[in-house]
């Protein structure tokens, strides 16, 4: 019997990505989203190729080391641009950019696009790194109960999609309601 090799895949359905990230379907779309992803569409599905794969993939591991998805993907569109040397200046003004005075303006636009994206490329250090900890414990000690938006706020998330996790020391248990979210119960490990 022959040996069978690994086969490379081209395109992966949109639907195996919840299951590949461990997210919900929405946070999928989030992401390809957020990316800029232009998924191919055959026989009513939908694909990502490899090189857009390999994308989510970065934007998931940076997700997992607590970078928003805002930042991380600043980050990865930065990093991907200045190895290609390019700069995203938004279709619409190429479109309206006409003759001489069309040329200045789009120039404008250009030096603005790559000044903008040398102030963005890296997420912004926060003011004091150990406040986010003094927060957690100082909830912990007095068993305050942060809405789902306040702890996502704390932990530098978008929001929490678990009802139980660890991180930074703590454990995160859901308690009840806060008002419309979720309350948390916060504990020192």
């Amino acid at each position: 019997m022959p040996e069978i090799e690994s086969i490379l895949v081209d395109e992966l359905p949109i639907k195996s990505l919840p299951d590949r990230f461990g997210v919900a379907r929405s946070q999928v779309y989030n992401r390809i989203k957020a990316l800029g992803i232009k998924t191919i569409k055959r026989n009513q599905k939908a694909y990502v190729n490899a090189d857009q794969l390999a994308l989510l993939d970065q934007l998931h591991k940076l997700i997992q080391q607590d970078y928003s998805l805002e930042s991380a993907v600043t980050l990865i569109l930065g990093e991907r641009s200045q190895q290609q040397g390019i700069v995203h200046v938004p279709q619409e003004t190429v479109e309206q950019s006409h003759g001489t005075a069309g040329q200045l303006e789009m120039m404008q636009m250009l030096v603005a696009a790559i000044a903008h994206q040398q102030t963005v490329a890296a997420p912004p250090a926060p003011s004091n790194p150990l406040s986010r900890f003094e927060q957690l414990q100082a909830i912990a000690d007095n068993d305050w109960r942060p809405s789902t938006k306040e702890l996502a706020a704390i932990l530098g998330l978008n929001t929490l999609s678990h009802s139980s996790f660890e991180r930074y020391g703590f454990r995160f248990t859901k308690a009840g309601k806060n008002g419309a979210q979720s309350a948390w119960r916060v504990e020192k490990l």
